[in-house]
């Protein structure tokens, strides 16, 4: 006891309890300093987030400046495709075609682009990579096959079966020129091996006659001059195409099929041959049009035996403040199986939007052919109007009546259509066409009162 009372009261024993002491206070203030530095971490670390926000913004606002100063916009002139109910595309539609089967226009237009001054490696990358796929060539085609049923007829109630592919070539040599080839075959033969009519009863079977040979239908070079104004086509075409052109009744794949229902038949275009059309559009609502071709297939001919047609355009929304399209044509020519005989004609051709869901059209002419004596005549009148299913929206219906009267005989006949468009490639048409009276052009006979339904399917690839 004695030595530890010694212990805590001799000097050294004071020095080791202030040292005691001061350990324990310096401890405490060691603990307390980690303490608050712990404590205001949270908050150091939200001011260095805030701070790295702000300066992320202040990268961010100077890029946009940046961005702004170095980007520019540019008028550039670009190719698009228009179809009837107004849809516009950069590209042709699928198969060449609009959705509701008709031949898409295609016009020059002005854009305003955004451009920047420091092109990217990439951008140069995906332009020349557009620029080659532009240089390519572009491969297209379609498939058709008809079948068609004979009812009431004197002869023999008989099913026909056609059958048709086209094969598509385009290229575009320079930006205003494009190059296209059309190779056809067909095969089967229509109603008309029985019923013989005026009018000819499938269109599409008659384009180059019962054949299952390859043939070139069309190959031409076409040309787009003056800002688009001015386009010229030489080469084999066809000119309906370029004349008596009607919005509702004009083709055969996916329209009326009756050929006087496609073409005014006194327009008595020579075949598919070697040709060349001028179009001038005024750039208001007038064009004009000039076409000559060859009278028969092959170009002997063409320098002393020509067929001349020339058509007046006139495009307005005047009736109705709709799209209404009027067209006058006058031609001369040779007959094409007998071409020291000549021929004339003159006729028009019209289709007039009445109101959202209806289109009326009609066509007549007038013309005669050296021997014959009286002028033949015919006309032709019907509407288009789409589908009344609500689920069919991009189907159309046709309903028109023909009549044509030659020098030794004459044709009255109607028909019906439904267009049905499964998908964008795949349609599917129903189609009743009524011989009401005509003569039999195969066996001399009349045909009266005689039904030919049928069914069209069409593949676009």
């Amino acid at each position: 006891m004695e030595r530890s009372f010694y212990a805590r009261n001799s000097p050294r024993g004071e020095e080791r309890g202030k040292m005691k002491r001061w350990i324990g206070t310096l401890v405490l203030f060691v603990a307390i300093n980690v303490g608050v530095s712990w404590a205001e971490d949270p908050d150091r670390q939200e001011d260095e987030e805030v701070s790295n926000a702000s300066l992320s913004e202040r990268v961010k606002a100077l890029e946009e400046r940046l961005d702004r100063l170095d980007r520019v916009e540019t008028i550039k002139k670009v190719e698009e495709y228009l179809c009837p109910d107004g849809e516009i595309h950069d590209t042709p539609p699928p198969g060449g075609r609009c959705p509701d089967g008709t031949i898409p226009e295609g016009r020059m237009t002005f854009r305003k682009l955004p451009f920047s001054r420091r092109e990217s490696l990439d951008e140069r990358i995906a332009a020349a990579l557009e620029e080659a796929e532009a240089k390519r060539v572009a491969v297209g085609g379609s498939a058709r096959g008809i079948l068609q049923q004979v009812l009431n007829s004197k002869e023999n109630d008989k099913l026909f079966s056609t059958g048709a592919v086209d094969l598509f070539f385009l290229s575009r040599p320079t930006v205003f020129s494009t190059f296209f080839v059309d190779l056809e075959s067909i095969g089967g033969a229509g109603p008309d091996e029985v019923l013989g009519s005026l009018s000819r009863l499938n269109a599409d079977a008659e384009t180059l006659g019962v054949t299952d040979d390859v043939k070139v239908r069309e190959v031409w070079l076409h040309f787009k001059l003056l800002d688009d104004r001015l386009r010229i086509v030489g080469g084999k075409i066809d000119l309906t195409n370029y004349f008596d052109r009607n919005a509702v009744a004009n083709d055969e794949t996916s329209q009326f099929l009756n050929t006087a229902l496609v073409n005014n038949p006194l327009l008595r275009q020579p075949p598919n041959g070697p040709g060349l059309a001028i179009q001038y559009d005024t750039g208001g609502e007038m064009g004009v049009a000039l076409g000559i071709q060859s009278p028969n297939d092959t170009a002997s001919t063409i320098t002393e035996k020509v067929y001349a047609v020339v058509e007046i355009d006139y495009h307005s929304h005047l009736l109705f403040a709709r799209e209404g399209n009027y067209r006058l044509w006058g031609r001369v020519g040779r007959v094409s199986e007998a071409l020291e005989k000549k021929t004339w004609g003159v006729g028009f051709s019209l289709d007039q939007q009445i109101t959202v869901r209806l289109t009326l059209f009609a066509r007549a002419g007038i013309g005669r052919t050296e021997g014959e004596n009286q002028k033949a005549y015919a006309w032709s009148a019907g509407f288009q109007t789409p589908s009344p299913f609500k689920a069919s929206t991009r189907d159309q219906v046709g309903v028109a009546f023909s009549r044509e009267v030659e020098a030794d005989q004459s044709e009255n006949i109607a028909e019906g259509y439904y267009h049905h468009i499964l998908t964008d490639r795949l349609w599917v048409s129903l189609d009743l066409q009524w011989l009401i009276s005509g003569t039999n052009g195969m066996t001399g006979d009349e045909n009266e009162n005689i039904f030919i339904p049928g069914v069209r399917t069409t593949v676009n690839f």
